[in-house]
């Protein structure tokens, strides 16, 4: 489970939003996009931090799930998951396309919502 990118997700002065908040409701409201509450427990407790987990689905059989974890406050880190329930890990190249997913899925979601949080994105090429 590689690092492969870290989120800051500022809220603004009056909001009381966390990053596991907003990508919580990222997901409910983002076609192909859901949250597992099971799941996320499970990563927390074995992460020993506030961690989420989100499932990516392309079409009906194909999904990755993304884990993130809480690494200080208004930031979360990304771990790409491995495909569940398949024995082949993601090619670099998939990496990259799913992460390009996501982050322009989070900034259309967050462009619908400027006066809640601001994204930051560092993204570690090395780890992709």
């Amino acid at each position: 489970m590689n690092s492969v990118l870290r989120l800051s997700l500022h809220p603004t002065d009056d909001a009381k939003v966390a990053p596991l908040e907003v990508l919580r409701d990222f997901a409910d409201v983002t076609a192909s996009w859901s949250y597992l509450e099971e799941d996320s427990e499970h990563y927390s407790d074995l992460k020993d931090t506030p961690g989420l987990i989100l499932r990516h689905r392309a079409d009906p059989s194909h999904y990755v799930d993304l884990g993130f974890v809480e690494t200080a406050p208004d930031t979360v880190q990304l771990a790409v998951l491995d495909r569940p329930a398949t024995d082949a890990s993601l090619s670099s190249d998939a990496r990259t396309d799913l992460l390009d997913t996501f982050l322009d899925a989070m900034r259309k979601y967050l462009g619908d919502r400027p006066e809640h949080v601001s994204l930051q994105v560092d993204r570690d090429a090395a780890s992709l």
